[in-house]
């Protein structure tokens, strides 16, 4: 076999014919030709064989007289199997109507036996030429339905554009992109469609990255472009929309750099705490003991309320870390802002208008009443200083689902959706730059000594940990709003009334162990129990704490003890305590509560803690509480 297709793999040829020395004849010259035969000697045998080759037979030899079935017939189901295989006939009965049959089912050739092997050979080489080129072109046919599938269905966007710019042919993906139907986009220049495409180049990979408004938008994309050569004076670019990519990007690293803020943040204020517990404390006893008369009385009544004020700033640093303890109880939000609004409109002056409008009904939340007071103050706060020059400020509560973030996707919701809590002003508004930085503790955009910075990050703080989110929405010179939607809880109705704490001053001759790894804070601690009439036992850790225990023969009837300390925490402490002295109660201080320690079951809901920084008071009060309290099953 001389041909073109000399170096191809042998083409599969399928014989029919009843006459087995026949079929055996030319199976060999086939062979001995660089043919792949294959043979039946009936019809039903030829069609199976042919469903089962690999591939359907480039060329079919076929008899017209079979004992099974009328060889036309064959040749019939031999184009149903495959519109590519090319059928020969061969027949020592040859007639006019059999040659006009095998004409009208498209048989390639007609030859009559005996037939010579050199004729039959030049035969099977035009027929195998033919069905090459024939499945040369089925295949094209298919690479390029492949291909416009591709092109159709492809998620970047694809521009077939000319030398000169213009663009012949778009995807799906590319009008969605420019919001141009195709015919829009068809004849008309790229550079008009993607006005920073010039600076595509062909100098190595042809990308080009960069941050740009569509042509009819006002929205900044980011996209990346590549440009390939397709044909001559064709090129196809590739356009990839990353500004999502990119936003998660930004909005991954903001997570991350409001974590390492927050653990910073509560690292200060859990240290700053303990001193602030010592100077409060003290200083309210000099208070109780210096006369009203006493010229340094307001000496040291100023170091009490400097003292409290960064206990405030410090609660707000804890706030804004997620790391504050939360005295949580199911709430309405309607009843904070209620008991606030005429402070809120005193707060903001008469030159902004308060707007307050209250779902009703409201589903409770679980919250602490003094956090959610401050985050409706903080934001009443930066809306009126975002109306320098008066405004609306509109204050908005309702039960609603959790809406879409900002990138379009919806979060799961509660089990009994949420409540939505909205602060609205009319004032400035906010870029898109300070949007991404606007929770971040000190960040302002205020004047030196107009701010802390920490209004709004406490604000996210509170509504984070309350398993709450933030929503911001903002344009420069278009106003603010705040939507703020917290976890419902299963019913609405009107909140419990916080219990008023008793003012007075408690003693108690009961012993109290100390656990204290600040030696000012647990010298404090004794002299107020010791002065309020209690026997102190006094350890700087765990370790020290249960050999004191111990050796101690007398009962111990509390133990305060710090959460976090060296060689030996709270927690540990209190669980090997429980152990040998299962009577004795517990009582948690810390000014700094990470979540492993929440996790870990200190703030469980049975067992008592107090938030450092606290007063003499205070203190002295909590351990009453806490002693007064009757022991409930499976409590230290």
């Amino acid at each position: 076999m001389t041909s073109s297709r000399a170096e191809a793999p042998p083409l599969p040829v399928l014989i029919v014919d009843d006459d087995p020395q026949m079929l055996r004849t030319i199976t060999d010259i086939l062979r001995m030709n660089g043919y792949a035969p294959a043979g039946a000697t009936t019809g039903l045998g030829g069609l199976e064989l042919a469903a089962k080759m690999e591939y359907s037979p480039a060329i079919a030899l076929v008899d017209l007289s079979l004992p099974d079935m009328d060889g036309i017939e064959v040749v019939a189901r031999l184009h149903t199997l495959s519109a590519l295989t090319q059928v020969v006939i061969l027949t020592g009965n040859a007639s006019v109507d059999s040659a006009v049959r095998a004409l009208r089912e498209q048989s390639y050739d007609y030859l009559i036996k005996p037939v010579q092997p050199d004729h039959l050979l030049a035969t099977l080489e035009r027929a195998g030429e033919r069905s090459y080129r024939r499945r040369a072109e089925e295949g094209m046919r298919e690479s390029e339905e492949r291909m416009r599938q591709i092109f159709a269905h492809v998620s970047d966007a694809l521009f077939i554009v000319d030398d000169s710019g213009t663009i012949l042919d778009a995807n799906p993906a590319a009008t969605e992109l420019t919001g141009h139907q195709l015919g829009e986009l068809r004849s008309t220049p790229l550079a008009d469609v993607l006005p920073e495409v010039n600076t595509v180049v062909d100098d190595g990979d042809g990308r080009s990255r960069f941050t740009a408004a569509l042509a009819g938008t006002i929205t900044p994309r980011v996209l990346d472009i590549q440009a390939a050569r397709f044909a001559p004076g064709v090129r196809v670019y590739t356009v990839r929309d990353l500004t999502k990519q990119r936003q998660l990007e930004e909005e991954l690293a903001q997570s991350r750099k409001m974590d390492a803020i927050g653990q910073l943040a509560g690292g200060v204020a859990h240290d700053f705490n303990n001193l602030l517990t010592v100077i409060m404390s003290y200083s309210s006893l000099l208070l109780g003991d210096i006369e009203a008369t006493d010229p340094r009385r307001q000496d040291v009544q100023e170091i009490s309320d400097a003292a409290e004020r960064a206990a405030a700033l410090t609660g707000q640093l804890l706030a804004f870390s997620r790391k504050q303890v939360m005295h949580t109880r199911p709430i309405s939000i309607n009843t904070v802002i209620t008991g606030l609004e005429k402070m809120l409109r005193r707060l903001i002056g008469e030159d902004i208008e308060l707007m307050v409008a209250l779902g009703d009904p409201l589903h409770l939340v679980n919250a602490d009443p003094g956090q959610l007071e401050q985050v409706v103050i903080n934001l009443a706060v930066n809306a009126r200083d975002a109306m320098p020059n008066g405004g609306k400020l509109h204050i908005i509560t309702s039960n609603s689902a959790l809406p879409p973030d900002s990138r379009g996707e919806r979060a799961e919701s509660s089990a009994n959706g949420h409540v939505m809590l909205s602060v609205a002003d009319t004032g400035v508004g906010m870029t898109r730059e300070i949007q991404q930085r606007v929770f971040e503790p000190f960040f302002t955009t205020k004047e030196q000594g107009k701010g802390t910075g920490l209004g709004l990050a406490t604000v996210y703080g509170i509504v984070t940990q309350s398993g709450g989110e933030v929503r911001l929405h903002s344009e420069p010179m278009g106003g603010t709003t705040f939507r703020i939607f917290f976890p419902a809880l299963a019913h609405a109705g009107e909140s419990r009334p916080a219990v008023p704490e008793n003012q007075a001053v408690p003693r108690g001759d009961e012993t109290v162990l100390i656990v204290e790894d600040d030696a000012s804070l647990r010298a404090l601690a004794a002299r107020v129990l010791e002065s309020s009439g209690y026997n102190v036992l006094l350890a700087r850790n765990g370790v020290e704490a249960l050999a004191l225990c111990a050796g101690y023969q007398g009962r111990i009837d509390l133990v305060a003890s710090d959460v976090v300390m060296p060689e030996m925490s709270g927690r540990p402490l209190v669980e090997k305590l429980a152990e040998t002295r299962s009577e004795t109660k517990v009582l948690f201080m810390s000014g700094y509560t990470d979540d492993d320690v929440m996790r870990r079951g200190v703030l469980d809901g049975r067992t008592a803690f107090i938030q450092k920084p606290f007063t003499a008071t205070q203190f002295a009060r909590k351990v009453r509480d806490v002693l007064d309290q009757p022991r409930r099953a499976g409590t230290n």
